[in-house]
């Protein structure tokens, strides 16, 4: 490789790095970076600062290159690093998530032919969730369920969603749909599993909502994290290098994609209740943004209840604890009697 088409790529590799560091302001990194990731706990925007310098650094660094290029080895070890490094993703990719949630995955979860991975069917279990033991009861629909089988001819609340909905880290009757139950004086139908996508949210509601007879209510999740679960996989997420960089970045393309599928299913879920003449209620947090909110539910005619749990009410591992599911279900019984009351008064 001559040193001309050496200097070449180290200045167009600079002035990328250059063009980076100026564009590429918080809002950038909110919409193609944090938001598809974010469920309750939000990244700390000092990245954004470190990422900016970064580049800059980088950037001097390959133009101080320019005047006296690398040597023909120095090439070949760089290149040479890159089976290096992905053999070191692959090994840590591994170990990237918490031993105590992969463990609760494999004790808790198994591949359904239908809906994918989800709630084993038919469990009686305690699992460790940071210092407690945490029972987990299942019917053989893989619903998590208090104990008492459901009874298809109940009025019912219906919940649709991924862990936070399904209680994760949390006893029964310390989950928000429990409480609600509880307090409306009604049966729950728990239909969420853990890292569940809205597609397979949607599809367990498709399944079993027509099966009761007596629906009250459906009750929807959504946190902008669910957008990057609605991306589809791509046959290279096999390459670690390349997965990392998919994890990283999310495109316009990507993300107007994931809102349109995203919205679709949120539209259809609240179609699925509207059919059967119940209100269906989207719980939405995560501090979603505005934008994201208003396209996803007020432009589709979907009723939505903001409700943020604070950094205080979460467990350390970033679900929601007793303190924080309470507001939820704070939110949906104002939200669920009001709907009731005005039902009542419009006959």
């Amino acid at each position: 490789m001559s040193r001309r088409i050496v200097r070449a790529l180290l200045i167009a590799g600079a002035a990328a790095l250059l063009v980076f560091a100026a564009r590429c302001d918080q809002a950038w990194f909110d919409r193609h970076v944090f938001l598809p990731q974010q469920f309750f706990i939000v990244a700390d925007h000092a990245i954004v600062w470190w990422a900016r310098a970064g580049a800059v650094i980088a950037a001097a660094g390959l133009l101080a290159l320019v005047r006296f290029p690398p040597r023909r080895r120095f090439l070949w070890a760089c290149l040479l690093a890159l089976p290096a490094a992905e053999a070191a993703l692959q090994w840590k990719s591994r170990h990237l998530v918490l031993p105590e949630l992969v463990r609760s995955m494999d004790a808790l979860t198994s591949p359904d032919p239908r809906y994918g991975v989800t709630l084993k069917p038919s469990i009686d279990r305690l699992d460790r969730a940071g210092r407690r033991e945490i029972r987990w009861i299942t019917d053989d629909a893989r619903r998590r369920i208090g104990g008492r089988p459901i009874d298809e001819s109940a009025p019912s609340l219906v919940f649709a969603g991924e862990s936070t909905v399904v209680g994760a880290g949390l006893q029964w009757e310390e989950t928000f749909p429990a409480m609600l139950g509880e307090r409306m004086r009604l049966q729950v139908m728990n239909l969420a599993s853990m890292a569940y996508s809205i597609d397979q949210s949607l599809l367990r509601l498709r399944d079993h909502l027509p099966r009761l007879r007596r629906p009250a209510a459906v009750i929807g999740f959504f946190m902008p994290g669910l957008l990057g679960r609605a991306r589809p996989p791509s046959a290279l997420d096999r390459i670690g290098l390349y997965r990392i960089f998919r994890h990283l970045y999310f495109s316009d393309g990507d993300i107007g994609t994931a809102m349109d599928s995203v919205g679709a299913a949120l539209a259809e879920m609240s179609d699925l209740a509207r059919a059967r003449g119940v209100p269906c209620v989207f719980v939405v947090t995560g501090h979603t943004p505005d934008w994201m909110r208003r396209e996803l539910f007020d432009a589709r005619g979907l009723d939505a209840v903001v409700v943020e749990v604070t950094p205080e009410e979460l467990l350390p591992e970033g679900h929601p604890g007793p303190a924080g599911t309470a507001r939820i279900a704070d939110a949906l019984e104002r939200r669920l009697r009001t709907e009731s009351a005005q039902r009542n008064a419009s006959r």
